[in-house]
């Protein structure tokens, strides 16, 4: 059956949205094309870059695999199993996402300089990002059909084969969703990567940038992370396949029955899940507050640090309502009216998502110097520069709510004569409202933590919690970071309450 057609009002709207995406690309290839082609040739094939792809995609793909794996099998023992301390380890579980990434390196690196390198980028980063895989997972797993399990079991296979053949195709939308997003911010991250001294495509880019002020080479740089972004995405949308996950049948989907573990079953899971909980929050918070009540490099000023956190509360705040502004209609359009137009645009942030933040915040200044030189160096062009970002975010956490709705609910309201856009603000919204809130304090928590596009587009002497954080810890001042940080990581574990109550329901 061919798609709806697509409203002449969300077309408009769509391609608006996208418009200010593609300035980014438009910057990179022109400081690209600067470049020239035998200088091109001599950089993309020096062994340098083939060193800095290896470590790149090695990096990328550990941490996407470990962070799958650590997701699925916390979302299955949460909702297959009963044993000691359960609601206690499912609310704590989410919480390595208070902790920005650049902090928990700050924090295990004074510790250790043995956590250096790969291994040890590969762990940390991994321990920050598996709630992100298993957030969307564990939803998945109360919304599957238990039929196919039931058959599978029938037939005689075994619990492992069954997994694989009739459960794992049911999740392939959430993992392809968790894939999606943590592989693309992997290979964007800076912060982290930095402070454990393993170098990557974003590195060099700053490198290029702040040692020799080279925006070209910088952004040639910027063209092959992005073709590796083409790639992931490309993968993506073959593995996630044009499943569908909501459920069309009578009646509702029937619980699985939970089983308790016996006892040394109930020792392994207290084991394994206080492990992650110790590593990836115990840690970091303690480090913190060691650094806080013996560090002596420095001291903070009480004023200085609420500043911080009201310019970090109020710019992200707004970044994250514009962000699920345009991210509604984006994924409406390719989740309702699929079409070579719609399915693009909606990917088109993804790619955008390779683009690491100094790229597109050098973009924006150029753009903005050149055109609107009004907003120059003022926090629209910040708050632009968050949207362009973390509207990714956004779109994955409402195309799970999305994707749920009914089809019959726009037919009956265009049955009774009402217009799509009529339907979608009395019925669609009302009825993702928790998707929406999820989204918005997923990208509300990510926008407090953002630093590379911040450190460049606001001025010197204005500080958010993240930008304070970094300057104190490069000239390795952690007591002066320390209260930054812990000011960052409690109140970041408001939108992860909201994220754990709302998300994927």
């Amino acid at each position: 059956m061919s798609p709806k057609k697509i409203p002449l009002w969300l077309t408009g709207l769509i391609l608006l949205i996208a418009l200010p995406l593609t300035l980014p690309f438009l910057y990179v290839a022109m400081r690209s094309w600067q470049v020239g082609i035998n200088r091109a040739v001599e950089l993309l094939f020096r062994p340098r870059m083939w060193d800095l792809l290896s470590n790149t995609l090695t990096m990328m793909a550990g941490v996407t695999l470990i962070s799958i794996v650590l997701g699925i099998a916390c979302a299955l023992l949460f909702q297959r199993y009963r044993f000691f301390g359960k609601t206690f380890f499912q609310t704590a579980i989410t919480l390595p996402l208070c902790i920005p990434a650049f902090v928990s390196c700050f924090t295990w690196i004074s510790l250790t300089f043995r956590v250096e390198g790969f291994w040890g980028t590969v762990m940390i980063m991994s321990l920050s990002s598996f709630p992100l895989a298993y957030l969307p997972v564990e939803a998945a797993l109360k919304r599957i059909s238990l039929s196919y399990e039931e058959v599978s079991l029938s037939l005689g296979k075994s619990r492992l084969q069954t997994f694989f053949s009739a459960i794992l195709p049911q999740l392939k939308p959430a993992i392809g969703s968790s894939v999606l997003l943590i592989a693309l911010h992997m290979l964007v991250e800076f912060g982290a990567v930095s402070i454990l001294n393993y170098p990557t495509f974003t590195t060099a880019i700053f490198q290029e940038y702040e040692m020799s002020y080279n925006n070209n080479t910088a952004a040639l740089l910027s063209a092959v992370l992005m073709a590796v972004c083409g790639i992931v995405v490309f993968g993506e949308s073959i593995f996630r396949g044009k499943a569908k996950i909501y459920h069309s049948g009578k009646g509702v989907a029937r619980p699985y029955p939970v089983k308790t573990l016996k006892l040394p079953g109930q020792i392994g899971a207290i084991v394994f899940l206080s492990s992650l909980l110790a590593l990836g929050i115990i840690i970091p918070f303690g480090v913190l507050v060691h650094w806080m009540m013996v560090g002596t490099s420095g001291t903070f000023a009480l004023v200085s640090v609420f500043d911080a956190f009201v310019r970090s509360l109020s710019v992200s705040a707004l970044g994250a309502v514009l962000t699920i502004l345009c991210a509604l209609p984006l994924v409406w359009a390719s989740v309702r009216y699929r079409n070579f137009l719609t399915v693009w645009i909606d990917r088109l942030p993804f790619l955008l998502h390779a683009v690491p933040g100094l790229v597109i915040a050098l973009s924006l200044v150029y753009f903005s110097i050149n055109y609107t030189p009004a907003v120059y160096q003022t926090f629209i062009v910040v708050i632009l520069a968050y949207f362009m970002l973390y509207l990714p975010m956004a779109q994955t956490t409402l195309r799970t709510s999305l994707e749920q709705l009914p089809k019959g609910m726009e037919q009956v309201g265009a049955t009774l004569g009402r217009g799509h856009f009529f339907i979608f603000k009395t019925l669609v919204l009302p009825s993702i409202l928790p998707g929406i809130t999820a989204a918005f304090a997923l990208v509300f928590l990510n926008l407090m933590k953002e630093l590379t596009a911040t450190l460049l587009l606001t001025a010197d002497d204005i500080h958010t919690l993240s930008t304070a954080v970094w300057e104190y810890t490069s000239d390795a001042q952690y007591a002066a970071a320390t209260p930054y940080a812990l000011m960052l990581v409690l109140f970041s574990g408001i939108p992860v309450f909201l994220l754990k109550k709302y998300a994927f329901k």
